[in-house]
C-alpha cells in the first residue's frame, strides 16, 4: 500500500484556492463513512450498516399491527367453552391453496404468525412432559402467560418453607415456570381434591395406578364408557338420596324458611296447600276466595300469580299430574279449570248426570285419568280428567269421610262414618277388598303411602292407625294395625306421606300446634320436632313437596309455614 494512503499531508493553499482544492488522499474509514451518508450502490454497505432502515421499516409494520390488533379486541365475542376465534376469517382450505411470497433469490419467507415459539422454547424441557401438566390440571390452556417468567430464577435454598419444592438435596436454582409448577403441586398435596368432586372413572384410574398424586386426564381423553359417569352424574345424587339412604327414626333433621306465602298471606284460613309436579311452584288455596302460586326458594319466594273466585270459596284444589291444570272446588255444584300455561280459566257448571249440590272435595289419580268427587248418600263420583264428563259412581254404606288412590291409580281406597275401610276397583267399578278399621270408631281421614306399603287411618278421637301389606291380604278379615298412634287428642284433619313414604305427617285443625311427624317403617314420632316454640297455631293444611325437600304447612291465620328436610336436600 502506498504511503500515501497510511499517512496524512499537510498541503498549504490560499485562502482564494481553498474552496477548489479537494484532498485526493483518503484512507478506508473515510470512504465509508461518505459513502454511507451519501448513498452506494453496494450492497454490501446493509451487511455494515446493521440493517437501520429495515428495523425501522418493521418498527413501523409492527406499530401498525398493533394497532389494528386494539381495534379487535374492542369487540369480544363469547361463543362458549372452548370455543377458539381463528385469526383469520378466510377458510382454511383456501389459506391451504395460496401461494407463500417468495424473495428474488427464490427462498421462501417464513410468516411471524406461522412461528412455533414454543417449540423452541421447549428444546431444553422434557419431550415427554404431558399437555396436561402444562395446563396444570386444567382442560383448556391458560388464558394469559408472563413470558418473563421463564427468565425468573429462584432460589430454594433462600427460605425454609421453600426447601420442601426440591427435588433433590442439594437442588438450589429453578425458573419461574418450574417454581410455579412445583408450588401447585404441593398445593394439591396439601388440599386434595375431594371424594364428591372426584367421578367413579377417575378413583378408579388412581387405585389402577397405585399413584397418591391425583393427575387426572382430560375429559376428551375418557372413553365412551367412563363418558357415561358424566351424563350419569346427577342421576347418581338423586339415587343416593332415594335408594341408599335411609331416615334416622331418632332425629329430624329440618329447618324453618321464610314462609312461603310471606309476599301475598291470604286474608282467611289456608284449605289446601300443594307444590307443583315438576316445578318450584307452590299454590296455596284460602277461604278468601283466593288461589295463589309462588316460586318457592326458602328465601323470598315470590308470588307468580293469583286467581280470584267472585262466587267459590276454594275448600279444595290440586294440580293435574301433568302440572298443565289446576281443578278448583268449593260448596257449589260447579268448579273450576284453570289453565296453567295459558292462564284462561274454565267453569264446570255442574256433573251431568249427578243432582250434588256440593263438590267441596275431590282427588285427582296419579295416572292422571280419573277425578273423584265426594258425593252424597255414599257416593263416590268418577269423573274424567279428560273431557271432564261422568263416567260412574262407587257406592258405600255410609257417607263418604275421606278416599286416597293407589300408585297407579288403579285402586281406590275409601273410608265412611262407620269405620268401613273400601279398596276399589277403579276401571271394573267394583270393591275387591273390604275391613273394619280397628277400634270401631267414627274415622275421618284415610291416606296411602306412593309405594303402596302403607295404609293409614284417622279418627274423631285423634287416633291413627298404621297398617302394612298384609292388610290387603284374602284371608285377612280383621287387620291390626302394627302402630296405634295416639299422640292427639282430637279429630284427625290430614294425613300425608312423603315421596319415599319414610315420613307421615298428619294434624288437626281444632286445636293450636296438633301435628306429629312419624318414621313409617318403625312408627315411632319424632320427638325433636315440632317443639312447644314452633309456631304451628290451628293447622288447617300441609303437604310434602314431590322430593321431600319442603314441608308446607297451612293455617287458620292464613300463613303458610315453610320447613326444610335437610335430609333430602340435594
Amino acid at each position: 500500500m502506498d504511503t500515501t494512503t497510511s499517512t496524512r499531508k499537510k498541503i498549504k493553499i490560499s485562502k482564494d484556492d481553498a474552496s477548489d482544492i479537494v484532498p485526493t488522499d483518503r484512507n478506508t474509514d473515510e470512504k465509508d463513512l461518505e459513502e454511507f451518508l451519501f448513498g452506494n450502490a453496494d450492497d454490501e454497505i446493509w451487511e455494515h450498516a446493521g440493517h437501520e432502515l429495515s428495523d425501522q421499516e418493521s418498527n413501523e409494520e409492527q406499530n401498525h399491527e398493533e394497532e389494528k390488533a386494539e381495534e379487535e379486541e374492542a369487540f369480544f365475542f363469547d361463543s362458549g367453552p372452548g370455543f377458539v376465534m381463528d385469526s383469520d376469517s378466510k377458510p382454511v382450505a383456501e389459506d391451504e391453496s395460496m401461494e407463500e411470497p417468495t424473495m428474488e433469490n427464490g427462498n421462501q419467507l417464513e410468516s411471524i404468525d406461522e412461528i412455533d415459539y414454543e417449540e423452541e422454547d421447549d428444546e431444553g424441557e422434557d419431550e415427554s412432559e404431558p399437555e396436561e401438566d402444562k395446563n396444570y390440571g386444567y382442560k383448556q390452556k391458560p388464558a394469559w402467560e408472563d413470558e418473563d417468567d421463564a427468565r425468573l430464577m429462584v432460589s430454594l435454598l433462600s427460605a425454609d418453607r421453600l426447601k420442601k419444592l426440591r427435588k433433590e438435596e442439594d437442588e438450589d436454582i429453578v425458573n419461574g415456570l418450574e417454581y410455579e409448577k412445583r408450588l401447585r403441586t404441593q398445593h394439591a398435596k396439601i388440599y386434595p381434591r375431594p371424594d364428591w368432586a372426584t367421578l367413579p372413572s377417575e378413583l378408579k384410574r388412581k387405585r389402577d395406578d397405585g399413584s397418591d398424586n391425583e393427575q387426572y386426564e382430560d375429559d376428551d381423553q375418557l372413553d365412551d364408557e367412563e363418558r357415561l359417569d358424566l351424563l350419569k352424574s346427577t342421576y347418581g345424587i338423586l339415587q343416593l338420596r332415594r335408594e341408599n339412604r335411609t331416615l334416622p327414626s331418632n332425629f329430624l333433621d329440618i329447618k324453618r324458611y321464610k314462609n312461603a306465602n310471606q309476599m301475598s298471606p291470604s286474608e282467611s284460613s289456608i284449605s289446601t296447600v300443594e307444590f307443583h309436579p315438576n316445578a318450584q311452584v307452590m299454590m296455596a288455596a284460602s277461604m278468601d276466595k283466593t288461589v295463589r302460586l309462588f316460586q318457592v326458594d326458602g328465601r323470598v319466594n315470590p308470588k307468580i300469580q293469583s286467581v280470584r273466585f267472585q262466587d267459590l270459596r276454594p275448600t279444595c284444589a290440586a294440580f293435574h299430574p301433568s302440572g298443565d291444570q289446576i281443578i278448583v272446588s268449593g260448596k257449589r255444584e260447579f268448579y273450576y279449570i284453570y289453565d296453567v300455561q295459558s292462564g284462561s280459566i274454565d267453569r264446570c257448571p255442574r256433573i251431568w248426570g249427578r243432582q250434588e249440590r256440593s263438590l267441596e272435595k275431590f282427588s285427582i289419580s296419579p295416572c292422571g285419568r280419573y277425578i273423584a268427587f265426594k258425593g252424597d248418600d255414599g257416593h263416590i263420583i268418577l269423573v274424567s280428567a279428560l273431557t271432564k264428563q261422568w263416567i260412574g259412581d262407587l257406592k258405600m254404606n255410609q257417607s263418604v269421610r275421606s278416599f286416597d288412590w293407589s300408585s297407579d291409580g288403579k285402586y281406590l281406597y275409601s273410608i265412611g262414618s262407620d269405620a268401613e275401610v273400601y279398596q276399589w276397583d277403579v276401571g271394573e267399578r267394583e270393591c275387591v277388598k273390604r275391613w273394619r278399621d280397628d277400634g270401631g270408631v267414627d274415622c275421618t281421614a284415610i291416606g296411602v303411602s306412593p309405594n303402596d306399603k302403607y295404609y293409614a287411618t284417622g279418627s274423631t278421637l285423634g287416633v291413627v292407625n298404621l297398617y302394612d301389606q298384609q292388610v290387603l291380604e284374602p284371608n285377612n278379615t280383621t287387620p291390626k294395625p302394627y302402630k296405634t298412634l295416639g299422640n292427639l287428642t282430637t279429630s284427625i284433619g290430614q294425613i300425608k306421606f312423603n315421596h319415599d313414604s319414610q315420613l307421615m305427617a298428619y294434624s288437626s285443625s281444632e286445636v293450636k300446634n296438633q301435628l306429629r311427624i312419624v318414621h313409617t317403617a318403625t312408627g315411632t314420632i319424632f320427638n325433636n320436632w315440632p317443639t312447644e316454640r314452633t309456631p304451628l297455631h290451628k293447622v288447617s293444611a300441609l303437604n310434602f313437596s314431590p322430593n321431600s325437600d319442603y314441608l308446607a304447612i297451612g293455617d287458620m291465620r292464613g300463613r303458610v309455614l315453610l320447613y326444610g328436610l335437610n335430609h333430602y336436600v340435594l
